[in-house]
């Protein structure tokens, strides 16, 4: 279980345990019935100013654990979702990158197909993988592509090369693939940026 998901059980318990440490006195302290239905039937009273609610009284040690939970709970919470990220951030650039073999090519024409990726690549070096985005309704290109070559000095040379060529009446981009970015890493580049 993650951090923030124990932060965010942390607080939910706090706030139990503030309701619990608020109790009733007079007419709802009736012993048959439920503890849970007296609170909420003196709850419901005091948020409408009802004049016949009567007194509480508040148990300290309860109501201190359950402020303690809470603050401790969201301060966990927001450690994990907010703060860490930005000491992530720190660590992944002070990492050296690791030379890319993976390389994206965008604004390819719809006609375009593997082989002729495969043939436009090999002219720097070993290509490995070329991985064509097709639409799964017609099967035709979607106008971009990732190239998986031998070695990083090969994809480096490519890039330079083939970058702004003219293939089809289009102009083609070439570049480093990056990792795909889910909503959290997304959130993580704004926040560094």
């Amino acid at each position: 279980m993650r951090l923030a998901s124990i932060g965010k059980w942390l607080t939910l318990g706090g706030l139990v345990v503030l309701a619990l440490s608020v109790t009733p006195t007079g007419e709802f302290s009736e012993a048959h019935e439920a503890w849970w239905s007296t609170r909420w039937q003196w709850l419901q009273r005091a948020l409408r100013q009802d004049h016949a609610a009567p007194a509480a009284t508040i148990n300290p040690l309860l109501l201190y654990l359950g402020m303690f939970l809470s603050v401790g709970g969201l301060a966990l919470a927001w450690q994990r979702d907010h703060g860490a990220s930005t000491a992530r951030a720190v660590q992944q650039r002070a990492r050296p990158e690791a030379p890319t073999r993976r390389v994206f090519i965008g604004g390819l024409p719809f006609t375009t197909s593997r082989d002729e990726l495969r043939q436009l690549f090999e002219a720097y070096g070993v290509v490995e993988h070329v991985h064509l985005m097709t639409d799964w309704e017609t099967g035709r290109s979607r106008g971009f592509a990732f190239v998986t070559m031998a070695d990083a000095h090969e994809a480096r040379a490519a890039m330079a090369g083939l970058n702004g060529i003219a293939l089809g009446g289009r102009t083609v981009t070439v570049s480093e693939a990056r990792e795909r970015e889910g909503p959290r890493l997304r959130q993580e580049r704004r926040l560094r940026e």
